[in-house]
């Protein structure tokens, strides 16, 4: 399904949002949910807090989650503003522009 302009650039508000309350607040919790599941209940991980695996000793920390969240967030970033390369003023670079055979006969 192809998204509007109007639908990407509300997204990349709200990514861009989040991340920059990821990195003014350093202590901002995490909340997060199980997608697809209807039974799952949120959970929110607040600094100094840790995930731990209930199959091993295996610990994710709120930093290293954090640090996650926030590539995570501008590899989206990245993406929307690539989608929308072009879509305000014609701003596409002409290499963006150009198709087909350009050879002359």
């Amino acid at each position: 399904m192809t998204k509007s302009t109007d639908t990407l650039n509300t997204e990349l508000h709200r990514l861009r949002m989040h991340l920059n309350l990821l990195e003014k607040d350093a202590t901002h919790p995490l909340d997060f949910t199980v997608e697809h599941s209807h039974t799952a209940p949120a959970l929110v991980l607040r600094e100094g807090q840790a995930l731990r695996s209930a199959h091993s000793e295996l610990r994710l920390d709120y930093e290293m989650l954090r640090q996650v969240l926030i590539e995570a967030l501008r590899t989206e970033i990245a993406a929307r503003e690539e989608k929308l390369l072009g879509s305000n003023g014609g701003n596409r670079p002409i290499e963006h522009l150009q198709f087909g055979d350009q050879t002359e006969a």
